[in-house]
């Protein structure tokens, strides 16, 4: 019996699994992955045009004179003027795209926060079934040799056919659960391969330790900063506008016929006028934005306190009842299983007696995977808003 407890209870080595840190590496060069990456390649472009000058305006008039027996056209004016950005035109849409570049990063920032944390979270999902399989595969070895000696001393007759039948019905039970187990893990590594996009056909890792709560600080949040960014686009869109309502100066050169094969060419400078509320709607509708932003943040950073605290308060209770099942729950359930071993081959106890007590037992170590795996999908959620793997 002594060599069951020592094998359920020890931490096993797994051959040719793929641990967390080689899944997470290997998922950030798949296609998903590049494709939110291009999402933000995609604004350069817009920086480019934003460092832009404006293209030059060109104005062509032609003059077609008819009379009997021949026909002309001549070039009657020509002119060829180019705007210029002034009042910081320029600098505040190249500011603008920048913060707009910058609000996308974070974005990916935080699409990395999420994927990692659904990675972590099936991967321990995995490990969990592996641990339940590794515990089901040891009940069923002492359900076995339970079995087996109850068959060997029912052919001396010393026990009754009863015993022989229950301990047969404990082993079946035991192969069946271990059956399950088994399809269980199976379908959990086909969970975590269709996530990543590609096979993991076993997985590696210590399923009893676990990393604290740390404090987060919720200003750096990839959220908050991308609100952030996006105020800076905000402030930028709105000193375009109003620079675009002052006039708009552009230079040019003009040449016209001012006699019949006679041109007249000269510098000009043109100026529109500004008019009675110019890009009032679209100023209006950027203070309303920024007013939105500035909201969602305060309500991001309250959101992201609270879930905080949650998580926490979360991971505290749940290592105190580990704490519990280790110093207490276990060690008792272990004494009583190997006691009642011994007892019942020196005929002191029933097998009834044996059965309920080895089910105790192995209860005792699915309960503490499941403490464990409670742990763990916490921790996911605390690696979703910002906590390390």
């Amino acid at each position: 019996m002594k060599k069951y407890i020592i094998t359920i209870l020890g931490f096993l080595s797994f051959s040719y699994g793929q641990t967390l840190e080689e899944i997470l590496n290997k998922s950030f060069q798949n296609e998903l992955i590049k494709s939110k990456e291009y999402e933000v390649k995609v604004l350069e472009g817009e920086l480019v045009k934003a460092k832009s000058f404006q293209n030059p305006e060109v104005y062509a008039e032609f003059g077609r004179l008819i009379s009997k027996g021949n026909s002309s056209a001549t070039l009657t004016e020509f002119s060829i003027s180019q705007p210029l950005l002034l009042y910081g035109l320029r600098n505040y849409r190249t500011g603008e795209v920048k913060a707009l570049i910058e609000s996308y990063r974070y974005n990916f920032d935080l699409f990395v926060y999420s994927y990692k944390s659904d990675i972590y979270r099936l991967f321990y999902e995995s490990l969990y079934k592996k641990e339940v399989m590794k515990i089901s595969k040891q009940e069923l070895d002492f359900s076995e040799s339970i079995y087996n000696f109850v068959k060997k001393t029912y052919q001396l007759g010393e026990v009754s056919k009863v015993d022989l039948y229950r301990s047969e019905k404990e082993y079946t039970l035991a192969k069946i659960n271990y059956e399950k187990a088994q399809a269980e893990y199976r379908e959990s590594l086909k969970k975590l391969s269709s996530f990543v996009g590609f096979e993991v056909s076993n997985v590696e890792g210590d399923f009893y330790s676990y990393k604290d709560i740390k404090e987060l600080n919720f200003e750096e949040n990839p959220e908050i900063k991308s609100y952030k960014k996006y105020l800076q686009v905000i402030s930028n869109q709105e000193s375009y506008f109003r620079a675009l309502s002052k006039p708009q100066i552009s230079v040019g050169f003009i040449t016209k016929e001012a006699t019949k094969n006679s041109y007249e060419a000269g510098f000009f400078v043109s100026a529109t006028l500004p008019t009675f509320y110019r890009y009032t709607g679209e100023l209006m509708s950027l203070k309303n934005r920024k007013i939105q932003y500035e909201n969602l943040i305060t309500y991001t950073l309250n959101t992201l306190k609270l879930k905080y605290e949650t998580v926490y308060k979360t991971h505290e209770n749940l290592k105190s009842q580990l704490l519990k099942i280790n110093t207490d729950l276990i060690p008792t359930a272990e004494n009583q299983l190997q006691l009642a071993e011994k007892s019942y081959k020196l005929r002191v106890i029933t097998l009834f007696e044996l059965t309920s007590i080895k089910n105790d037992f192995f209860q005792s170590l699915k309960y503490r995977l499941e403490v464990l795996d409670s742990i763990h999908k916490n921790y996911a959620e605390y690696v979703k808003i910002g906590g390390e793997i």
